[in-house]
């Protein structure tokens, strides 16, 4: 015989803690909010039901199968309650992390079309339910089945209300999310049944049977509600899309628990059709420059919290946006630097008006700008309270000493040529981080600022790692030289410049190589240290950035000689990631595989690892 708590220590915990553990690199404050509002609701809505039918004798359970009774329920069956709702929802966490909840924000629909989509099976579910209710008479074959229903089809209309043209966008993910936990608690149910942990009452069932005995009514209930359950998840994530990209001045560190559920129920009650389209369509436009220019930076953004990955892609459109102004060559030298310096007048009027709203600027003196880049700026206006005006600036400096061409003179200028393409990005890239996490935003100046210079540290690093894997490859397609004339012998320099860095010699490219790369070496032992200040769920993330590039250092130490561009394989990048991500290898060390490959030519001239 299986008792029901041996049916909990064999069967779903164990799949809840993996789920959980899995999970745990990526658990956000919106997470909490979820499994406890959720486990909450679920709690409370479902002990009253289930003590309900249980007093009707709908199904019963073994006396010798239990600890303890509370009312007419076991108190394994109140740990359900909670287990399966963690088991669902944390599956479905996994399953929908992967994209952008923004992305399935849509207000294209046509107002009727959106009211049909909304109202219609709503009227469908409120209408089984009051169904349901007439006929839920104890004793009878139809009482189990339609508890089930008048229990869940009224939150069906409730959840549909808020968040049906999302769900209905984000189908395929649903579904996986509702049909594996629904299989596997049937398998499970099916087991407790035949070993007699409880039953289901023929009297009040229909007698027809799935499986061997599962019957109709048990697999009907794990599949609504994991459907509410799923559901309620999708709401959930729907809410605070909306207010992460619409209400920009909302600060976390004075939002409590109360505040932010009566924020998320407001932005439940909308509809897309309600939302402003601007900020969605420049949001979609970011990303495709994003996804169109590294998909690998595209793909790792996954593994961090949606809204820090949200704003990293705006960040990283702005950065790619600004870049193919100064690198378009079918446009005169003279107009590129007008539309940066147009671009400096932006950032300075947008520091200086200090808004977060793009319709609040007067955007006429930019129209001369592409389509792409001034979307990208609008997205970019909602982050002018996380970053600061030198930082921005030292980019374009970066740009700007790119488009000048101007040489790299000594090991002082290679510093501060990185520090303006890199470490300016390394630091802004923090300040996204520490914003969306309210730990984060209290932290002491004195350590943020420690922090932001070990990240400032970093992207020297990696900007050194990117020169030295570049030296033939900017020397064939951009005639650029970014190793300090210091280093060079005249021909040397001429060579690189002319665009025959091969020249060299693979012996001379490597010395080159390496000497950045030990440069970057010595940086980088500090500069990782910083990672430890970030918030929790963006170190795994970090440290799988840092190490990828690393390992194109190592990459270059071990090669027998120098490659045309090293980098690391794609299924060693995973396992990079996975390691990173999961901190196997300890806080203070990152894995740097040696395997090199060559990849596709890069396009753009400035030398930063983000717009890479």
């Amino acid at each position: 015989m299986l008792s029901y708590m041996e049916v909990h220590l064999y069967y779903t915990l164990p799949v809840v803690g993996f789920l959980l553990l899995g999970l745990r690199p990526f658990y956000t404050s919106q997470d909490r909010l979820k499994y406890y509002f959720l486990c909450g609701v679920a709690f409370s809505t479902a002990a009253p039901w289930d003590n309900y039918i249980v007093f009707h004798r709908a199904w019963w359970y073994c006396p010798r199968c239990v600890i303890a009774v509370i009312g007419y329920v076991p108190l394994e069956e109140y740990m359900f309650f909670i287990i399966m709702t963690l088991m669902t929802v944390s599956f479905t966490n996994l399953v929908m992390r992967w994209h952008l909840p923004t992305f399935y924000l849509k207000s294209t629909l046509s107002s009727f079309h959106s009211k049909c989509i909304r109202y219609i099976p709503m009227l469908a579910f409120l209408t089984i339910a009051v169904k349901a209710w007439f006929a839920a008479v104890p004793d009878t074959p139809f009482f189990y089945g339609a508890c089930i229903l008048w229990y869940v089809c009224p939150v069906f209309a409730l959840l549909w209300y808020g968040a049906s043209e999302y769900i209905c966008r984000r189908w395929k993910g649903v579904m996986i999310s509702v049909i594996v936990p629904t299989l596997y608690l049937c398998w499970v149910d099916t087991i407790a049944i035949s070993a007699g942990t409880w039953h289901i009452s023929e009297r009040t069932s229909t007698r027809h049977f799935l499986f061997s005995h599962l019957p109709l009514e048990e697999a009907v209930f794990f599949f609504m509600i994991n459907i509410v359950l799923v559901f309620a998840t999708c709401a959930i994530d729907r809410a605070y899309s909306i207010l992460h990209l619409y209400n920009i001045n909302r600060q976390p560190s004075s939002s409590s628990f109360l505040s932010t559920v009566i924020d998320l129920t407001k932005a439940f009650c909308l509809s897309d059709q309600s939302l402003d389209p601007q900020p969605l369509n420049d949001l979609y436009t970011t990303w495709a420059i994003l996804k169109n220019s590294s998909a690998s930076f595209y793909t790792a953004s996954a593994v961090f919290p949606s809204n820090v990955r949200q704003d990293f892609g705006v960040l990283y459109g702005f950065c790619r946006a600004t870049d193919d102004l100064a690198d378009n060559e079918s446009v005169s030298v003279e107009h590129r630097k007008q539309q940066l310096n147009l671009v400096r007048d932006f950032i300075n009027d947008l520091f200086t008006q200090k808004t977060n709203c793009a319709s609040e600027l007067d955007w006429t003196p930019y129209m001369d700008l592409p389509h792409e880049c001034l979307a990208s700026f609008r997205s970019f206006v909602r982050l002018r309270h996380v970053l600061r005006l030198e930082a921005v600036l030292e980019l374009l400096d970066g740009y700007t000493w790119d488009l000048e061409r101007r040489p790299i003179l000594n090991e002082e200028d290679l510093k501060r040529y990185s520090e303006c393409v890199a470490s300016s990005v390394g630091e802004m890239c923090t300040r996204i981080l520490m914003n969306n996490d309210l730990k984060m935003m209290m932290m002491d100046q004195t350590t943020l600022a420690w922090t932001i210079d070990r990240a400032r540290e970093m992207g020297l690093v990696l900007q050194f790692i990117n020169i030295a894997r570049d030296i033939v490859t900017d020397s064939e397609q951009l005639k650029r030289c970014y190793i300090p004339s210091t280093w060079l012998e005249k021909k040397e320099m001429e060579l690189i410049k002319t665009g025959h860095a091969r020249q060299l010699g693979d012996q001379r490219l490597k010395e080159l190589a390496l000497r950045l790369i030990h440069a970057a070496d010595d940086l980088s032992l500090r500069a990782r240290r910083g990672v430890e200040k970030l918030p929790l769920n963006c170190q795994g993330g970090v440290r799988a950035a840092c190490a990828v590039y690393c390992a194109i250092g190592q990459a270059l130490k071990q090669a027998d000689d120098y490659p045309i561009r090293a980098h690391v394989k794609g299924l060693q990048r995973v396992w990079i990631t996975l390691q990173n991500v999961y901190d196997l290898i300890g806080n203070n060390k990152m894995m740097t595989p040696s395997t090199i490959n060559q990849p596709k030519t890069r396009q753009g001239k400035v030398r930063s690892f983000i717009v890479d």
